[in-house]
């Protein structure tokens, strides 16, 4: 299930930025977000077997735990997946680079460096934060 929080603002912001996006910047920003949440999905999965409650605001995209009680490492993981799968796709974008250099391909891999660098900042509601209070009782 998706929740949706000022679904109006989002969708006028997604809108404008979209038609507005000649060069393809938003769409692979889009793309390597995607990615980051897919990460959190698989692992939400994998550990609960069940599908996650996301809620899409204009501040980005985000996985509710709910009432579900997981151990500290598990959300440490659940938290770490996201970031994973940025460096991943990353690596895989550079090793596809050695082969056939674009720009495109070269963006990709920079912005899936820095979404998952960035979400690893320990700081609010980002994953590095989540990461450093389950794995080092922060």
């Amino acid at each position: 299930m998706i929740r949706l929080r000022q679904p109006e603002l989002m969708l006028l912001g997604l809108w404008f930025g979209l038609t507005h996006d000649h060069l393809g910047i938003l769409r692979i920003s889009l793309l390597c977000s995607l990615l980051h949440e897919s990460g959190h999905i698989a692992a939400w999965i994998l550990f609960t077997g069940t599908l996650p409650v996301l809620e899409l605001s204009p501040g980005g995209i985000g996985l509710c735990l709910g009432t579900v009680q997981l151990s500290p490492r598990r959300e440490g993981i659940l938290a770490a997946a996201g970031p994973a799968v940025n460096l991943m796709a990353a690596g895989a974008a550079y090793l596809w680079m050695q082969q056939s250099a674009s720009y495109w391909g070269w963006f990709f891999l920079g912005t899936n460096l820095l979404v998952g660098g960035f979400n690893l900042l320990p700081v609010g509601p980002l994953d590095g934060k989540r990461i450093w209070n389950n794995f080092f009782g922060g």
